[in-house]
């Protein structure tokens, strides 16, 4: 299954509240904190066991073993509660560099089991945020993680950070085919996971400028046939944009077993189409990547294209991305990086969670050369106008976190958008700070989150000066709109 990252602004990784009932002592939230945080810290599985044991929380210790293999230990920046029951606490990740909004809260009706121990992503706070650095540093610096991280065999891929169209740093490291020897180059393509959502988001706007749909449009408007008209009335296009709609996950147990049927979008319609959305749409958010594959199919009804050959006619083309697509995996891809997972510490290439082909939700492939096409006929707004992608790269959804299918961060000068994907065999992460024409790209054929990680280090480090909103490049006269106000 896709295992979709999040992780650059927001992302709820899980909520407890399944209690067992075990008996131990009374305790105040702040020592379960601390209990939890030195057992997380040392990696200690039975230490981290007892603790969740202890105070009611139905979870094993191996789950949050695992995101520490993602963030590392986690170093404690500041609380935002401090009470006898309640502890919320911002940490960051030592090895991801990320915010995490950890709360711990008691029961107060069944002392001291726990009604909430959540780990929530956030933006670390100004005053703890890393110092940029001058770019001969950043660069020194960013060439030597990733030579290290290679060496270790802990990541292969490829890695670029432009200025205003113009290359600052390229770097490719390990091998895009290890039975064969192949080594990564400058030409080798990657699976892009979750970063498909860019291409079908801007698909979406466009028919939005060329008056086929609005986005206030429910789904039963364009998909008539649609097998939950009760579901597809109450949901908008903005919703399934903004990753408010309340539909949910499509790599499960029934994609595994069902994905060689999988071969058209619509076929996704009978696996998953009978689902009631997880809460009222529009008053949560919950990522859904059976979202995006309802998005795809509205493109196709408004276009009357089929989804693959809306994008490559109006996206791709347009901004000369040439090695960019979605061919099935049975089809040979001259220079499509073989993927590979860690199985019994060795990278084994990986199949088993692999779809048919990419889709509107994610699994296409491209270069990063082309990736920074697409970011820079973005940013000169020949794809959608500048208007309309203000309002996609600024908050949309009830945490702020996403906009119209780009990730969103920061204000001003540290305003950042894209979109990070991951899969076994899959990481992917794309950033843009467009007040200072900033892009940066990271593809990878291991699993996450190491080149992920890589490119929030750069990103959060990159130097800042005055030029402002200013350094956009200008939009074609055909296709500039006036400005408004982005909704936040």
């Amino acid at each position: 299954m896709l295992l979709i990252r999040t992780l650059m602004v927001v992302l709820l990784l899980f909520s407890t509240s399944t209690w067992a009932r075990v008996p131990t002592d009374p305790a105040q939230a702040e020592q379960i904190f601390r209990r939890w945080l030195a057992a997380y810290n040392a990696g200690d599985s039975q230490a981290l066991q007892a603790v969740l044991s202890s105070h009611g929380i139905d979870q094993t210790a191996q789950r949050y073993l695992d995101i520490r293999e993602t963030f590392g230990p986690f170093e404690v920046l500041t609380r935002t509660v401090d009470t006898p029951d309640t502890i919320a606490a911002i940490v960051r990740g030592t090895s991801s560099d990320r915010g995490i909004l950890i709360t711990v809260a008691i029961d107060p009706a069944n002392r001291p089991y726990l009604k909430t121990l959540q780990l929530e992503g956030v933006e670390i706070p100004d005053a703890f945020k890393p110092a940029r650095l001058e770019m001969p540093a950043l660069i020194a610096q960013s060439r030597a993680r990733l030579d290290t991280l290679a060496a270790q065999d802990k990541l292969s891929g490829t890695f670029l950070l432009a200025q205003d169209g113009k290359v600052q740093m390229a770097w490719q490291g390990g091998r895009a085919d290890r039975e064969q020897g192949i080594p990564v180059d400058s030409t080798t393509t990657f699976r892009l996971a979750s970063l498909n959502k860019m291409f079908t988001a801007v698909a979406i706007l466009q028919l939005a400028e060329a008056g086929k749909l609005t986005l206030d449009d429910t789904i039963a408007r364009h998909l008539r046939d649609y097998p939950h008209q009760a579901v597809a009335t109450s949901i908008t296009i903005r919703q399934l944009l903004n990753h408010t709609s309340g539909l949910g996950e499509i790599f499960d147990e029934a994609f595994e077993r069902r994905k060689a049927s999988l071969k058209t979008l619509a076929d996704y319609w009978e696996v998953y189409g009978a689902a009631a959305p997880a809460f009222q749409p529009g008053t949560q958010d919950q990522y859904s990547n059976y979202g995006y594959i309802l998005l795809g199919s509205i493109i196709e009804a408004a276009s009357g294209q089929s989804y693959d050959a809306y994008v490559e006619q109006h996206i791709f083309g347009p901004a000369g991305m040439t090695a960019t697509g979605s061919a099935p995996e049975a089809t040979l891809v001259p220079g499509r990086a073989v993927p590979y997972t860690l199985s019994d510490g060795r990278w084994v290439r990986e199949t088993k969670t692999l779809p048919l082909r990419g889709t509107s939700a994610g699994g296409g492939y491209s270069t990063a050369h082309d990736l920074l096409r697409f970011a820079e006929a973005l940013r000169s707004g020949r794809l959608i106008p500048a208007s309309a992608l203000d309002a996609a790269t600024s908050p949309q959804n009830t945490k702020g976190w996403y906009g119209h299918g780009f990730m969103v961060s920061g204000e001003g000068e540290q305003h950042q958008y894209g979109h990070e994907g991951g899969a076994p065999g899959a990481n992917a992460a794309l950033i843009v700070l467009p007040s200072h024409g900033y892009v940066v790209i990271g593809l990878s054929n291991v699993d996450p989150d190491a080149m992920e990680n890589v490119v929030n280090f750069v990103g959060n480090r990159l130097p800042l000066s005055q030029r402002g909103l200013s350094a956009r490049p200008a939009a074609p006269a055909t296709t500039r709109r006036a400005t408004r106000s982005p909704t936040r």
